[in-house]
């Protein structure tokens, strides 16, 4: 492998993690939407949430009801420290910042370099170090990020079974059963009704 073949290998690997990078980040709409309608599915509960004094409706509901927070807030941290990772990518310098660089080693090596072509020889270099710094770095933190998404998608998958079974004794307490008085009562008036509309 020549230097170009080289350098063209370490440009493709640097704008491939760039890609992965954005791929990854994009991943994180989803986690967030669904940790953000949980938090309002919880917020509506506890406006009418059940006591531990209400039964077995009310301690259940504050068991699932609590591990829900838990792991939502453990999906949280997986969140923002996915998400806080793009602060220590590595990319390249602004165009005018690499331009002004590059007349300037160029003006270096027209007065002290051997061949003409030294100063963009070694502009080349920095570029290819950068890609090199740029490839090394943001592939480790795309590791991370792969990572922490899949903690993530976990946490919320677990944070919607809970909310989901913290509901059905929310939903018990709210809706209560028919005693089977009540029911008894209920089918002799209609029953009653039935016959008083048959006779007529």
């Amino acid at each position: 492998m020549d230097e170009k073949e080289r350098f063209s290998f370490y440009e493709k690997i640097y704008f491939y993690e760039m890609d992965r990078k954005e791929k990854l980040i994009s991943r994180l709409n989803l986690p967030l939407a669904m940790m953000v309608a949980v938090a309002s599915f919880l917020s509506y509960m506890l406006n009418k949430a059940p006591t531990t004094q209400d039964g077995p409706s009310g301690v259940f509901f504050w068991i699932f009801y609590l591990f829900t927070i838990l792991l939502l807030l453990c999906g949280a941290r997986y969140f923002w420290s996915s998400w806080q990772l793009k602060d220590y990518d590595k990319g390249l310098p602004t165009l005018i910042e690499l331009e002004k660089y590059r007349e300037s080693s160029n003006l270096h090596f027209k007065t002290y370099g051997k061949n003409p072509d030294d100063g963009d020889t070694y502009f080349r270099l920095v570029i290819q170090n950068y890609y090199i710094e740029g490839a090394a770095t943001n592939t480790a933190n795309n590791d991370k990020r792969t990572e922490y998404l899949g903690s993530l998608a976990s946490y919320v998958t677990l944070t919607i079974i809970l909310a989901l079974c913290s509901f059905l004794p929310f939903y018990i307490h709210h809706h209560p059963e028919v005693s089977p008085n009540e029911r008894s009562e209920t089918t002799a008036t209609a029953t009653a009704a039935t016959n008083e509309i048959c006779e007529k």
